[in-house]
């Protein structure tokens, strides 16, 4: 079996919304204690927190000063996304981790952030449960460093990342992939088959909106029609926005993937030599459960 880098950060946990709220921070504590249980070979690597400069690579200063004001007040982005000085540091934390991810993917590493994903982000603007879209900010700023050319994302949240699909929408050097949950019947309303990107972009943004209750059969099919565009578009690196919220007992969706599928959809990217997974959403206790079903697909012979 090899060997799995963790990025984690204590202050990870502080990335919580409060009491009754479907965004548990309590989710990492038991999925590392579930990898010693396993016996799974694993490195923690602790990230640096990023900084504003990082964070401009994406947002507009106008939208990181809003941010840091409403942390500041207690605010809130969004009715579910409130800001508070503890969610704020943890969001950097949480870029850095995702940059520290993509750095050790670049050296051939197998690595997983527990708090990246944040996929609704938008270059001004966010809700859903997200301050600072991690991801998109760490192929920026490799490709601002020079370390990278292109990128590829595979995002299998349930919910569109309609954040990550503004910042790279007329940009053909980033080839977004999204399946998810029909936007007509799930939050955020948008992920359509028919937003393929624009300008120089065209072609480099495809959505696979997927009807309620689909089921493992139709997703994996899914799936499988979309991975070898790999092959097709010449790239540095790949992240797996790795949402499992398609999980059966999910309680904001309705996908019905089973424990087991996690571990069929790992070893469909146990192929890729550079990819950099980011744990995503996941509302169900189960979720530490899906995402070591996830690293015995893909670690595992």
């Amino acid at each position: 079996m090899e060997e799995i880098k963790i990025v984690f950060h204590q202050k990870y946990l502080k990335y919580d919304f409060g009491p009754g709220h479907p965004f548990w921070a309590g989710r990492a504590a038991p999925f590392l204690e579930k990898l010693k249980k396993y016996k799974i070979p694993h490195e923690i690597l602790v990230p640096e927190k990023a900084s504003d400069e990082d964070i401009l690579l994406v947002h507009t200063k106008d939208y990181l000063n809003r941010v840091k004001r409403l942390a500041r007040e207690c605010g809130a982005l969004s009715i579910d996304t409130p800001v508070n000085p503890d969610i704020l540091e943890a969001s950097y934390y949480s870029v850095g981790g995702s940059i520290m991810a993509l750095e050790h993917t670049l050296k051939g590493e197998r690595v997983m952030n527990l708090l990246g994903g944040l996929h609704h982000a938008g270059i001004s603007d966010s809700s859903g449960f997200c301050i600072f879209n991690d991801h998109a900010i760490a192929i920026r700023k490799l490709q601002k460093d020079g370390k990278i050319k292109k990128a590829m994302i595979y995002d299998i949240d349930v919910h569109a990342g309609q954040g990550t699909q503004e910042i790279f929408y007329s940009d053909p050097k980033v080839f977004t992939i999204s399946l998810h949950q029909d936007p007509t019947t799930l939050y955020p309303g948008t992920g359509f088959a028919s937003q393929k990107g624009e300008g120089a972009g065209e072609g480099y943004n495809l959505n696979m909106p997927l009807p309620p209750g689909t089921g493992e059969k139709e997703y994996l099919q899914a799936l499988d029609s979309v991975l070898p565009l790999a092959k097709k578009f010449p790239h540095d690196v790949v992240v797996l926005v790795l949402g499992v919220d398609t999980f059966e007992e999910d309680p904001l969706a309705s996908i019905k993937l089973k424990e087991e599928t996690y571990q069929k959809i790992g070893q469909r990217f146990k192929k890729f030599a550079k990819l950099a997974v980011m744990c995503a959403g996941g509302y169900s206790r189960k979720t530490p459960d899906l995402w070591l079903s996830f690293l015995k697909g893909y670690l595992w012979p």
